[in-house]
């Protein structure tokens, strides 16, 4: 599979983060910092907006604004920021390992783990979300199996019992889902109720889990599993100060943590 070379991967990942961090930048002042043309600036800019890393400016870029569909949101609820997002998606690289089958779920953070699985050899990447798979075809070295035979709109995504069929056919090492809520019980839900079924099915099935969980508001979940079938638990700060006393209650340490974003991992999962 044709994949971006090392060095343009790692200008765009750098341009996204300066673009997140600053709020809005200028294409001269990406230019100068990072040592290259302001024609070959324009050309990241607009491959990242593509992806939804940030928005072109007049003469520049803006950060990718966080909203929300709930009126009047928790107060208590942060949702992750694009920078987050991104520390997140590398915190999930780390567990995937050479020749590793992967089913990457849905989601904005799931996508952004892609690019970055363009280190890992031999990985079969296996996703019901089609701009998951085309994204990956530009990274992936692999193969990429794209399941599901029902189109869910608005959320472009596959469902059905094909996707059912291929979670249960295929051996999968390790998943990478979002999921909406972490209840006080250990109950995960998802925003998307019709993938319910192929969710609880990973929960079931796969031999590593990773959640990322988003507290996202949404009018409709679903539950799809139990914290204690997990292996690892991926939150940035805001979300992690809601959860951490539960996740220690249900015996999760913190494998990695860095200024923004916390890996946790199932104690006895880690033993075995």
């Amino acid at each position: 599979m044709p994949r971006k070379s090392s060095n343009l991967l790692k200008r765009r990942l750098k341009i996204a983060e300066i673009v997140a961090l600053e709020g809005e930048i200028k294409v001269d002042d990406l230019s100068a910092q990072l040592g290259v043309s302001g024609v070959t600036i324009r050309g990241d800019l607009s491959y990242l907006e593509q992806q939804g890393y940030l928005k072109r400016s007049f003469g520049g870029a803006i950060a990718t604004p966080i909203t929300s569909s709930d009126p009047e949101p928790s107060q208590h609820i942060v949702m992750p920021t694009l920078a987050q997002q991104m520390e997140i998606a590398r915190h999930c690289v780390r567990l995937i390992k050479d020749r590793d089958t992967l089913f990457l779920g849905h989601g904005a953070i799931c996508r952004k783990i892609i690019p970055l699985l363009s280190e890992v050899k031999k990985l079969r990447l296996i996703t019901n979300d089609p701009e998951h798979a085309l994204l990956a075809n530009q990274f992936i070295d692999g193969e990429i199996i794209l399941v599901g035979s029902e189109m869910l709109r608005p959320d472009t995504v596959l469902a059905g019992k094909s996707l059912e069929q291929a979670l249960q056919h295929y051996t999968i090492t390790h998943s990478i889902l979002e999921v909406s809520q972490l209840d006080a019980d250990g109950s995960l839900s998802i925003n998307i109720p019709r993938l319910a079924p192929a969710w609880q099915l990973c929960f079931d099935h796969v031999q590593n889990k990773t959640i990322i969980v988003t507290a996202v508001p949404a009018p409709v979940t679903a539950a799809v599993g139990h914290l204690d079938q997990v292996e690892n638990v991926i939150v940035c700060r805001s979300i992690n100060d809601l959860y951490q006393q539960q996740l220690r209650a249900d015996d999760f340490v913190i494998l990695y943590t860095s200024n923004e974003c916390f890996t946790w991992s199932n104690r006895e999962r880690l033993q075995e």
